[in-house]
């Protein structure tokens, strides 16, 4: 047991160590702006704007005019005729200028629908990383309890070796060293996990490595409230779809008349006139044609968009009540997280400290069991993992605050 937990140590520093020796280096803003500019489902997401952009160019435009010829030869004579004519269509309402404010806002819709895959990117970047540099700080605690372990090992050895204190001790500093190795394969297992997820995001193969420069931040002493506003941009995206079904009603009323036809023609007409002979005659003449709504009023498709109009209204006043929850939500955990964190660093910890390095003196002393010494190590360290952990949830809720009012893209500075 003496020699496996060195070289279980060292191998799991060999692993933690050498892969980043060639790594990426991010920062959580540097990470989320990469990501942006690299992820290739953001990139084929911007596609959809050019798609929107065309379906504009094309919207409000008249039909193409027709050409149209007729030949009439006599069958029993030399009698016959010819004629040629020009036709177009036009609306008799506002359609073309209708379709085309319909073909707007679904192009704004395009845009913000982008917008906000780019801040979905950016949030799942950043909590991935706050994730990762979470898992490193507990796995750096651990590292400090394994050196803290052994120092302790060694001393109660060489206590058992002068024959002043029991074996007993060292067997049991040894069985928790086993433990804490384990606990860190665990973590670093996790931490791959988690970069395996993250590498996609950014852009990056899967045989690539990263690493985050800096660390995480302590919480703010106090969260500010956030302000809700309507920059987020699916709720600029649902209002922008709300109106184009609004005018999208006004286009299918307009639709209960259908594009009228006029045009102009010319005939020439040959006819056998006994006893003048055959006689041409020339026209030029003008053709107009009208459909009339009799029969097709367009009443389903009227009744269709009146109801998808209602249906998007609600969905963004519902949007709009899920943004202000999800974000009064982070901002409580926010308050939540910095006041354990604040309280475990100003109070808890500090008098643990004390009291582990008081009874580390007395066992030294022989005044007081290894085994008072183990739980107050112990204790220490599960409050300094619980900080570790509230640092963690602290800027995981502000992942989310910013992801819920939209601020995200932003790249706010780190309280």
């Amino acid at each position: 047991m003496k020699l496996l937990c060195p070289v279980v140590c060292s191998l799991l520093l060999l692993t933690r160590v050498w892969p980043r020796a060639e790594a990426a280096s991010f920062t959580l803003e540097t990470a989320a702006a990469h990501a942006l500019g690299h992820n290739a489902d953001l990139a084929a997401a911007r596609f959809g704007i050019e798609e929107a952009r065309g379906r504009f160019q094309q919207s409000g435009r008249l039909a193409n005019p027709a050409l149209g010829s007729e030949l009439k030869p006599g069958v029993n004579g030399r009698e016959g005729g010819a004629s040629i004519g020009f036709m177009q269509r036009f609306p008799l309402t506002s359609r073309l200028r209708l379709e085309r404010q319909v073909s707007a806002k679904l192009l704004t819709v395009a845009e913000a629908e982008v917008r906000d895959a780019e801040r979905r990117l950016a949030a799942q970047v950043r909590t991935a990383a706050v994730q990762v540099l979470a898992l490193e700080a507990q796995l750096a605690l651990k590292e400090r309890q394994l050196a803290n372990n052994r120092a302790l090992g060694a001393l109660a050895r060489k206590i058992a070796g002068t024959g002043e204190g029991p074996t007993l001790d060292a067997l049991q500093f040894d069985l928790e060293a086993q433990h804490l190795v384990v606990q860190s394969l665990q973590l670093d297992s996790a931490r791959t996990a988690v970069v395996g997820g993250l590498l996609p995001l950014l852009g990056l193969a899967g045989t690539e490595t990263i690493e985050f420069t800096d660390p995480l931040p302590e919480p703010a002493a106090t969260v500010p409230d956030a302000p809700i506003s309507g920059q987020r941009p699916d709720y600029q995206a649902a209002q922008a779809r709300t109106e184009a079904a609004r005018q999208a009603v006004v286009l299918a009323r307009a639709n209960r008349w259908e594009d009228a036809e006029a045009g102009l023609f010319g005939a020439v007409d040959r006819t056998e006139d006994v006893p003048a002979g055959l006689r041409t005659d020339g026209f030029v003449g003008l053709r107009f044609s009208l459909p009339l709504p009799f029969w097709n009023q367009n009443q389903g498709r009227v009744h269709e968009a009146t109801a998808t109009a209602a249906r998007a209204m609600k969905e963004a006043e519902a949007l709009a009540s899920r943004i202000r929850a999800e974000a009064a939500a982070a901002e409580a955990e926010m308050r939540a997280a910095a006041r354990l964190a604040g309280h475990l660093t100003n109070v808890l910890l500090p008098q643990a400290v004390q009291l582990e390095e008081r009874l580390t003196r007395f066992h030294h002393e022989g005044q007081s069991p290894l085994a008072d010494t183990l739980r107050a190590r112990e204790k220490r360290l599960q409050m300094e993992a619980i900080r570790l952990d509230a640092v963690r949830d602290f800027h995981l809720a502000r992942v989310r605050l910013l992801a819920a009012t939209g601020t995200i893209l932003t790249d706010p500075k780190a309280p």
